[in-house]
């Protein structure tokens, strides 16, 4: 890309190009942006010109950013998601099931990795997603399917491996919003119940992290993902019985 020009057209233009990727499916919903060096560094302009595109994104709705994690592909709003549209919306919770088993290994691993790896500022980005999940528990104003995602990101960013951070992105931000759909067609109470359930397993899962306990942190992991199978199966139940 050429440097020429007023900033404001080289920032449309990376604009276009990272728009462009997210609907083509590149960069899914929930999936997280390279880093501000990283997307300067492809584009060749300045960092000024990728805040620019990055804040012009923002102000459209069409990403996230989260202090200390980065930026993230918004996801559709609910009533969007529900009608059928983004990648999420066409899978199945049996294709849940199937990426809840890939996931348990990567998850179970990466949370010991982290335990073990894990510095200080990758700790506050787990914590910080932990809040997240928190207020928006509270708020259901808030998303709380991005902070999930961001939860699990930011443990596998602090495994230092880069394969598992690419991996674990691409089925995070696939199962866990085809979940949270499903979640909202329930008519019973028992999403809120799921949810507060996994919104625990979590906080076990990083007060492990915190400890730099990899065994505990092992543990409430591949408990963590048990649960949540568990939790997809009475859903895929209780759903049927709705549709009867």
């Amino acid at each position: 890309m050429r440097k020429r020009g007023h900033s404001q057209s080289l920032s449309d233009a990376v604009m276009s190009r990272l728009l462009e990727r997210m609907d083509n499916g590149i960069y899914p919903a929930g999936s997280q942006l390279p880093t501000e060096p990283a997307l300067s560094a492809e584009f060749e302009v300045s960092r000024t010109v990728i805040r620019e595109a990055l804040s012009r994104l923002k102000a459209h709705q069409r990403i996230q950013t989260r202090h200390g994690i980065g930026s993230f592909v918004s996801l559709p709003p609910r009533s969007e998601s529900g009608s059928g549209h983004g990648p999420s919306a066409r899978l199945t919770l049996l294709d849940v099931l199937a990426m809840q088993e890939a996931r348990t290994g990567l998850e179970v691993e990466a949370a010991a990795m982290a335990a073990q790896r894990r510095n200080d500022r990758e700790l506050l980005a787990i914590e910080a997603a932990m809040r997240e999940i928190r207020t928006a528990m509270k708020d259901p104003r808030m998303d709380i399917t991005t902070a999930d995602i961001e939860f699990h990101l930011a443990i596998a960013a602090a495994t230092g491996n880069d394969y598992i951070r690419e991996m674990q992105q691409r089925l995070s931000s696939l199962s866990i919003p085809c979940i949270r759909q499903h979640l909202d067609r329930s008519k019973s109470h028992s999403s809120q119940a799921f949810l507060a359930q996994a919104v625990d397993e979590h906080q076990s899962v990083l007060d492990a992290i915190r400890n730099r306990d990899d065994a505990a942190a092992r543990k409430y992991m591949r408990q963590h993902m048990k649960n949540a199978e568990q939790r997809t199966l009475l859903l895929r139940t209780e759903l049927e019985q709705q549709s009867s």
